[in-house]
């Protein structure tokens, strides 16, 4: 059986038109390709929303929390200055014991006059036989005790307690040498001056003889009268006198026994 040309033809070409559908069809399209997939990461602040914690309830939270750490921080500083002042003041006691902080203004006697001192004026000589190696320094002489003293000079005082425990020590010294007798502070200075140099515990002390006020310079205090007349002639020879005398104290040795 033949076959014509035409049939031929038209059978190839179908066939062949078959053939390149099939091949589209297997190969793959552009817009099939395979996907890449990449994680995104949530931000810190999607991470700290949750569903179960509207903003409001977050706001609301957190100026909670920040007026109790400032609060806290308030009463920290309003507790630890006052801690501090009181270490402070503790400090600076400790460091005083026993000294006075000279203040503008200030002289030898104002110093002995105060009440947390000596108490009384007249009580200079103690003072300055405590601290010569810082006043003498002040070119000490006439009008001396009217001078002011630099302001900031630690002065060494002689503190109650330790005043208790040197008139312990003097109960029964009762004996004294009266050096001098003066109406002015100016006609006893400088044998004051002198007698403390040489190593003298002298003292002021006052008294009303017929009405007319006198201040006495001392020495003391002895145990008995042996030993106060000993000292006595020394102490002539020392300031060129001859008329000082022994005397026996009462509530003298209450007063200037502890220093």
């Amino acid at each position: 059986m033949k076959v014509s040309p035409t049939i031929l033809f038209i059978c190839l070409t179908f066939f062949l038109w078959c053939g390149g559908c099939i091949q589209e069809e297997s190969s793959p399209s552009p817009a099939k390709k395979q996907k890449i997939v990449v994680p995104i990461k949530k931000s810190v602040l999607e991470k700290a929303e949750t569903p179960l914690q509207s903003t409001g309830e977050k706001i609301k939270e957190e100026t909670k929390e920040a007026t109790h750490a400032k609060t806290a921080t308030v009463e920290e500083k309003a507790i630890q200055p006052s801690a501090t002042k009181a270490k402070e003041k503790e400090a600076v006691t400790e460091e005083v014991s026993g000294y006075y902080i000279v203040k503008k203004g200030d002289t030898l006697s104002t110093i002995a006059g105060r009440g947390d001192v000596y108490g009384n004026p007249l009580k200079w000589p103690i003072l300055y036989r405590l601290n010569m190696n810082k006043l003498d320094t002040l070119q000490v002489g006439e009008g001396f005790l009217e001078r002011e003293i630099p302001e900031g000079v630690r002065l060494k005082i002689i503190t109650p307690d330790e005043a208790r425990e040197n008139f312990k020590r003097n109960a029964h010294n009762i004996w004294s040498v009266n050096v001098l007798s003066a109406t002015t502070i100016k006609e006893i200075f400088s044998s004051t001056i002198r007698l403390i140099r040489s190593g003298y515990p002298a003292y002021i002390t006052s008294a009303t003889v017929k009405g007319k006020d006198w201040m006495r310079l001392r020495v003391g205090f002895f145990k008995n009268k042996t030993e106060a007349n000993l000292e006595r002639k020394k102490i002539n020879a020392l300031l060129n006198l001859d008329n000082s005398w022994i005397v026996k104290t009462g509530k003298e040795l209450e007063e200037f026994g502890g220093y």
